[in-house]
């Protein structure tokens, strides 16, 4: 499942780096580990200010599923949120990704919120695809 193998990858930097997410990472695989992820502008033709968001893994399960609170220090009011990954094994060579981040209210921060992940989901499934058919 080549999902799953990119899975840690992915979230660890040097997937994430080629398709554009984020621009630096750290990312603990263990329950209580630390998440922290750099977002620069000058790197993004949309972003208008550089993010810094950090958390800490609150479930871990390898090759399954990853949660981790999300918090943006430098936005006031910015809420308590959880982002989970999840895989789930549909045919011999397909993974289905579930991706949630939850704890946001209607307004602003949760539509900016979704269009980042649109597009990033949305590149990962390119580059997934591309690897797919390279091998």
């Amino acid at each position: 499942m080549l999902l799953q193998k990119l899975f840690l990858e992915l979230l660890l930097i040097q997937t994430s780096l080629q398709i554009g997410f984020p621009d630096q990472a750290i990312l603990e695989p263990k329950v209580g580990g630390k998440v922290k992820f750099s977002f620069n502008k000058t790197d993004s033709e949309y972003r208008k200010m550089d993010y810094f968001p950090e958390g800490t893994v609150v479930e871990f399960m390898p090759n399954k599923r990853i949660s981790y609170t999300y918090r943006e220090p430098n936005i006031a009011n910015f809420p308590n949120t959880v982002v989970t990954w999840e895989l789930e094994k549909i045919e011999n060579d397909k993974t289905r990704l579930k991706l949630s981040h939850t704890g946001f209210k209607a307004g602003e921060i949760a539509k900016k919120h979704d269009e980042g992940w649109s597009h990033f989901l949305n590149e990962l499934t390119k580059y997934c695809r591309a690897v797919r058919y390279s091998h």
